[in-house]
């Protein structure tokens, strides 16, 4: 599969293409052979069915064109350009067309034993289009060598330029995520050109668990795009996506992929919370693939608390394909490692808006049997629930809410002491971790509360919330702004005066 060059790609070689070449001088002064001259000329400005003729009955000289000859012992025009920029910046819009025109260009450009190194020095390069265009270029190489069969996937050069790769596009991508929001910016332009790279090159195990190892160089590009969406679309409506024209395929690769090549398709002009609709799902679209590898799978949402923010995109969704793929994560999140996620999946509230989603009527087969595999498994875990349970993988998550052990006496009577005691008091350290960083107010007024009933359940223990600077902080937040977490903390600080003099 390959996706079509994005916007930005499209406009340089446009533009690129526009401006006129001295090709007599460059001839004169040695720059260009007239073998390389006559090479270039002929898949100049011709049609797409000529070129691809021209090109696949001499592909060793095309490809000597642009990366040397296949032994290394000849530089190609592309690195013997220099600083003619005009030139550099023509062959790789070349390379661009003919690798999209024709895919055996491609394979012939891997089959020389360094095609990246002098490609990636341009990424460097002071003339802005010119890293642009490379990154493309290199994606569309790289992505096509990590396809190969096993044992070719990760070769010396590939293993040296992907990390290389990764960085320009972590580049780009997390230095316009404020900007977000804005489609017609050329940051936008440049993030999203990143994001679908990505989506081309996390194809394989080898790509995605080196995107992973480099942590958040590259993950806060994605990150911060679902974050800012979820954030944005606070108080929107669940939209009836059940309604949506959708897509359906017969494998979920196909589907979620094949969604990800329309990039005007199905979404251009649309934001979701602030963000770009097609932008937003290019970049879930690189966490579904993120999310095959167990250990990624294992790690993503205690790194990065993803699940969250998914679930309200879930439950906001503008277009069936943001619901599809964000079912597919959760899918990925429960099958390759059900032991931290599905308890995080249970305190985001997912189950009930997976009900609600089951009496909606979708004709797309992977959405639905995703949808059935994490409504049975969630089920299936609520079951083996108890109330403690719940309440400590609440408390654990930091995501507190006034969930129903909150207000349960019983619950109080029964769990209180467990609460201050197990495992060396580590939930009254949760407690106490939320107070001192959380800045949401519900959170705040959930805990400030649940240290008042603690005080006032177990107040042999009460000593212990001194310890940890509890007592001092719900004292403080006596004054906060919101009127809540006034109240919460207030009878907590009665608690604690009524043993003030009582030792």
């Amino acid at each position: 599969m390959s996706l079509p060059p994005p916007a930005i790609i499209s406009s340089l070689i446009q533009s690129i293409r526009a401006r006129p070449i001295p090709w007599d001088h460059l001839q004169r002064t040695n720059v260009i052979s007239e073998q390389e001259l006559k090479l270039t000329k002929a898949v100049d400005k011709v049609g797409r069915e000529k070129r691809v003729a021209i090109v696949e009955a001499d592909l060793e000289s095309y490809a000597a064109l642009i990366v040397g000859d296949a032994d290394g012992r000849a530089k190609g025009l592309l690195e013997r350009s220099g600083k003619k920029v005009e030139l550099v910046q023509y062959l790789l819009v070349l390379a661009v067309e003919i690798c999209e025109d024709v895919p055996s260009f491609v394979a012939a450009l891997n089959k020389h034993q360094d095609p990246y190194t002098h490609l990636m020095t341009l990424l460097d390069h002071t003339d802005a289009p010119i890293p642009i265009i490379t990154s493309s270029l290199l994606t569309t190489l790289i992505s096509a060598s990590l396809l190969l069969p096993s044992s070719s996937r990760t070769e010396k050069p590939v293993k040296q330029a992907l990390p290389t790769l990764f960085k320009y596009l972590a580049t780009i991508s997390s230095s316009s995520s404020s900007s977000a929001s804005s489609s017609e910016s050329a940051e936008w332009n440049l993030q999203d050109l990143a994001v679908q790279n990505y989506v081309l090159l996390l194809r394989n195990s080898f790509a995605r668990m080196t995107f992973w190892q480099m942590g958040d160089e590259t993950m806060r590009g994605l990150t911060g795009v679902v974050e800012t969406a979820a954030a944005g679309s606070k108080g929107s409506r669940t939209t009836d996506v059940g309604s949506v024209a959708n897509t359906s395929s017969s494998s979920a690769s196909t589907s979620l992929l094949s969604g990800a090549s329309s990039s005007g398709a199905g979404g251009a002009g649309l934001k979701q919370g602030g963000v770009n609709l097609q932008l937003l799902y290019h970049v879930l679209v690189a966490i579904w693939q993120l999310s095959f590898e167990e250990e990624i799978a294992d790690e993503l949402d205690e790194k990065y608390d993803l699940i969250p923010p998914l679930v309200h995109l879930l439950r906001c969704a503008l277009k069936e394909k943001i619901l599809r793929v964000c079912l597919a994560i959760f899918t990925n999140l429960i099958v390759k490692s059900p032991g931290p996620n599905l308890p995080s999946l249970l305190l985001s509230r997912l189950l009930p808006l997976l009900t609600t989603l089951k009496a909606r009527k979708f004709t797309d087969p992977d959405l639905t049997g995703d949808l059935d595999t994490c409504l049975t498994s969630l089920e299936a875990f609520q079951l083996t629930q108890t109330n403690f349970d719940e309440y400590a993988t609440e408390i654990r998550s930091g995501h507190l809410s006034w969930t129903p052990p909150h207000r349960n006496q019983d619950f109080w009577k029964k769990n209180a002491r467990r609460i201050m005691e197990e495992n060396n008091g580590e939930l009254v350290q949760c407690l106490a971790r939320v107070l001192k960083e959380s800045e949401e107010k519900l959170v705040l007024a959930v805990a400030a509360h649940d240290v008042g009933v603690l005080v006032r359940e177990v107040p042999e223990k009460r000593r212990v919330w001194d310890g940890v600077a509890v007592k001092a902080r719900v004292m403080q937040l006596m004054g906060d702004s919101d009127p809540e977490v006034r109240y919460e903390s207030l009878k907590a600080v009665q608690e604690f005066l009524r043993y003030a003099f009582g030792g």
